[in-house]
């Protein structure tokens, strides 16, 4: 069963135009849930890849919880805090993993890099994918989830994110 999960996540979340994607999703949903319209900085994708890239970490993202204390707290409910703090090893594993789907983003401008700031802002597309080139419905989905990280780490600063998901920059 275990070895089962893992090839299923290892198939979804091999290749890095994936993580692209998700990334970039995780960027529309920080600037539309920023009280500026503010983008986030690099490292928070560190910290999405992560999280995103886990189906154990990702199944508790969806729109019933307000936010991330409400999603970090769900860890603890269900006496699931290794799988929290375990974030922080991941952000580590994932690292060259999320530096390839940063720069497919870049390459094909879903996303772009303010050097000075060190923030990444997302591309508004205007073109929605052709006929039978569309993403998958599950991709979809996980596009989705990635929108929300994103506006709930939006709310908070650097420092309130990494006490709540037990992390450090």
């Amino acid at each position: 069963m275990i070895l089962g999960k893992l090839v299923d996540e290892v198939k979804l979340w091999n290749t890095p135009t994936i993580g692209a994607f998700l990334l970039w999703r995780f960027t529309q949903g920080y600037c539309s849930g920023h009280p500026h319209g503010d983008a986030p900085i690099g490292l928070l994708h560190f910290l999405a890849s992560a999280i995103l890239t886990n189906k154990e970490l990702l199944k508790p993202i969806n729109n019933q919880r307000t936010d991330l204390q409400s999603y970090a707290r769900s860890f603890e409910n269900t006496k699931n805090s290794d799988i929290l703090l375990s974030i922080q090893y991941r952000i580590i594993e994932k690292r060259e993993y999320t530096l390839a789907a940063i720069d497919i983003a870049i390459a094909e401008g879903l996303l772009f890099w303010d050097v000075d700031s060190g923030k990444l802002y997302p591309r508004d597309l205007k073109k929605s994918a052709s006929r039978g080139k569309a993403l998958k419905k599950n991709i979809t989905n996980e596009g989705k989830k990635a929108e929300i990280l994103g506006k709930w780490l939006s709310k908070h600063d650097v420092s309130t994110i990494e006490a709540y998901l037990k992390v450090v920059f």
